[in-house]
């Protein structure tokens, strides 16, 4: 195993990587690819030294006293307090990667920056906010209060957070779960034949466009909540629960979208042909 003190800006290039972790406290993450040797670059530490180690095709960036389950167990806020010094750690840590390698990233302040892969990607983070642009495969995002805003994404898209918010503009999605308790879930995405849309929040608002041709299994719910869309629904009152149901478009293999919120308004809109996509904001 090949082991790395980092206590100043350094810059290496590697052979044989095969999969990615970093686990950081504040500073910057970026990950771009590249057809040349795997390179990372770490600079502005500030605090105790970063800890690399090379062992088995897998490169991990963290600290020698933070180990995974110890970082992830210091994501509340209220914990990071009792920590030694770990307010005041911070890295810019910068890698480039080869285009299918899966990334484990996990933050409690830093901003996370990804673009341009297809393997497998997992981030969790308190509240640093997260972007990605032209990812493929598989994506799943972790927050407390930390935004996601992504674009040109395709495969499928996991995110959880409590208050932060989700923004997706354009690509093809076959599979999107997002839910959050009281951060906007914003999606502006083409669906994959057969597709599944779960969006759930208690107070948060939910903005959904489709392209008009989409076909789709659609049920809009709220307890009290206002739901409107852009496509014929059928609409369903009861005490303490707003229903839209129906089907949109007439092609073979139709996604399904569902949406639930407790008190947030639900919006499903319709974007026209050569339209592009962009965040939406709610109105039907």
């Amino acid at each position: 195993m090949a082991r790395w003190t980092i206590d100043q800006s350094t810059t290496r290039s590697l052979d044989g990587i095969v999969a990615l972790r970093i686990r950081i406290v504040g500073g910057l993450v970026n990950i771009l690819p590249t057809d040349d040797p795997m390179t990372f670059e770490i600079s502005d530490i500030v605090g105790e030294p970063l800890l690399v180690t090379h062992e088995a095709g897998i490169l991990t960036v963290t600290y020698e006293d933070l180990t995974r389950g110890g970082l992830l167990d210091r994501l509340r806020p209220a914990q990071l307090a009792g920590y030694r010094g770990v307010g005041r750690r911070g890295a810019t840590v910068s890698v480039r990667v080869p285009r299918d390698c899966p990334l484990e990233v996990t933050t409690v302040s830093a901003p996370v920056v990804i673009a341009g892969l297809t393997g497998r990607t997992q981030v969790r983070s308190a509240s640093g906010d997260v972007t990605l642009d032209d990812l493929g495969g598989t994506v799943e995002i972790s927050t407390v209060s930390g935004n996601l805003a992504a674009r040109g994404l395709s495969g499928s898209l996991r995110f959880n957070s409590v208050s932060g918010q989700l923004a997706v503009a354009g690509g093809r999605l076959a599979d999107v779960a997002a839910k959050t308790a009281s951060g906007q879930l914003l999606a502006d995405v083409d669906l994959a034949p057969a597709a599944r849309v779960r969006l759930a929040s208690i107070s948060g608002d939910v903005a959904l466009r489709v392209p008009s041709d989409t076909s789709a299994a659609v049920e809009l719910r709220s307890a009290t909540g206002a739901l409107d869309s852009a496509f014929g629904l059928d609409r369903r009152d009861l005490r303490g629960r707003s229903n839209l149901t129906g089907k949109i478009g007439s092609g073979v293999d139709p996604a399904s979208i569902t949406t639930t919120t407790v008190s947030g308004a639900v919006s499903l809109l319709r974007r026209e042909p050569d339209a592009p996509a962009a965040i939406p904001r709610g109105d039907a």
